[in-house]
């Protein structure tokens, strides 16, 4: 068990499988700011769909003691691939059991292994203002971050998604009551941030994409069929530095989340996030208040009634 400091307020988890290298880029990210970190990796070795995969255990024990200075790291491993559930309910199990695993109270935050926030202290900082030790009993909320996906590694650099002037997508990464039903998504009120995480969703090789499609969480809704996950597959192989700006409305669940593509320079992700301009966000700070006003929501909500 590792060895924390008495109190424990940023408790962060990480779902750790056949990608768990990419923890070299997030998990330093991380640390300095955390209390607690949970590193969840399935005893069997075996995906949320049930497949074996292949784990360096040497090399993966090496990297956690070479960055585990102040004992703040537990490796949890536990059966997370149960054969009755399909791969969502799985991932949603994951997490579950890691958040009862830091225990309550405190900032609960999932963070994946190829998810690599741009300033985790402004995003600690947001989360220290909006409460400085959630006991677990207060109103439930998440506060979320902005991903910005990278999509494939090409010639010369990156693709990742343009969001051009709207809102990029987010995703729900602190919770002060962890309930996961649909990944990190509940009904909680969501709280936005202006914080960017770089997220290395696609830009893998081909077996390793092809591996991720047939494994992951989204393998039991948006892409369950097998001849959907082909086609898009085959798209994304297709994808290089001359055509991508062709590329709209291409997220496999929700097209329009994903409305396009830009190119980034980079050898590898650290060159790559070393020079990727600073991120566009589109609020103001009233703007951002209003947004995270739940009188406000439930007006828009309201509003939304109306129209239907």
């Amino acid at each position: 068990m590792c060895k924390v400091k008495d109190k424990k307020v940023i408790k962060v988890a990480f779902c750790v499988s056949y990608d768990w290298e990419m923890l070299h880029n997030s998990l330093p990210r991380v640390y300095p700011q955390a209390d607690m970190i949970c590193l969840g990796v399935d005893r069997n070795r075996r995906s949320w769909a049930g497949k074996k995969f292949d784990f360096d255990e040497a090399a993966f024990q090496d990297f956690v003691r070479g960055l585990d200075t102040e004992g703040k790291i537990d490796v949890y491993e536990d059966d997370f691939a149960l054969p009755g559930l399909n791969s969502r309910e799985n991932g949603n199990r994951h997490r579950q059991l890691m958040a009862g695993r830091m225990g309550k109270g405190g900032w609960h935050l999932q963070v994946d292994a190829d998810e690599y926030f741009l300033d985790f202290k402004a995003f600690v900082d947001r989360l220290l203002e909006i409460h400085p030790d959630p006991s677990g009993n207060e109103k439930a909320v998440n506060v979320c971050a902005n991903w910005i996906p990278v999509i494939k590694k090409v010639d010369g650099g990156y693709l990742y998604v343009d969001f051009g002037p709207r809102l990029p997508e987010t995703v729900p990464i602190a919770t002060n009551r962890p309930h996961y039903e649909r990944a990190r998504h509940n009904g909680h009120f969501n709280i936005l941030t202006p914080c960017f995480i770089v997220h290395e969703t696609w830009a893998r090789s081909d077996d390793d994409l092809w591996f991720k499609i047939n494994n992951w969480g989204h393998a039991a809704e948006e892409l369950e069929a097998h001849d959907r996950r082909l086609s898009y597959y085959k798209l994304w192989q297709s994808l290089d530095r001359n055509n991508f700006q062709y590329i709209y409305n291409f997220h496999p669940a929700t097209p329009k989340t994903w409305p396009g593509l830009q190119f980034g320079p980079g050898a590898h992700m650290q060159d790559f996030m070393a020079q990727l301009p600073t991120p566009y966000f589109p609020l103001s700070s009233l703007g951002l208040r209003i947004q995270n006003s739940r009188n406000a929501a439930r007006i828009r909500s309201f509003i939304r009634r109306l129209r239907k």
